[in-house]
């Protein structure tokens, strides 16, 4: 599951999200993860932590229906725009592929906004 050979896609609408640096540090976080054999499942969620300063964000990892959850921190001190608006990003393990999305729930509450 996760293996290193497998292509990343990121999906159009998380690149406009966030900056290329933030998703460069979530697929780094769970290579680093699948070495230390702390991936389990798939798909994952990754959710945004509110809680930030000027070098540091947050992001909690969630699998097994959020019954395994790990908060990580990422040295960042890029723009913070995309924080504080509850995005949730799904990643998933597909035959050839490991796909990164944004959530249904934050698609819907982009459509009724």
């Amino acid at each position: 599951m996760f293996e290193p050979t497998k292509k990343h896609r990121t999906a159009k609408e998380v690149e406009e999200l966030l900056p290329k640096e933030v998703i460069n540090l979530i697929w780094n976080t769970l290579s680093d993860f699948r070495k230390q054999k702390k991936l389990v499942q798939s798909p994952l969620a990754v959710a945004f932590s509110d809680d930030f300063d000027a070098t540091t964000i947050y992001i909690l990892i969630l699998q097994n229906n959020a019954g395994l959850a790990e908060e990580v921190k990422l040295d960042y001190s890029g723009n913070k725009d995309f924080l504080g608006k509850g995005t949730i990003l799904i990643v998933s393990d597909k035959a050839k592929t490991i796909s990164m999305t944004i959530s249904e729930a934050n698609k819907q509450d982009k459509k009724t906004k």
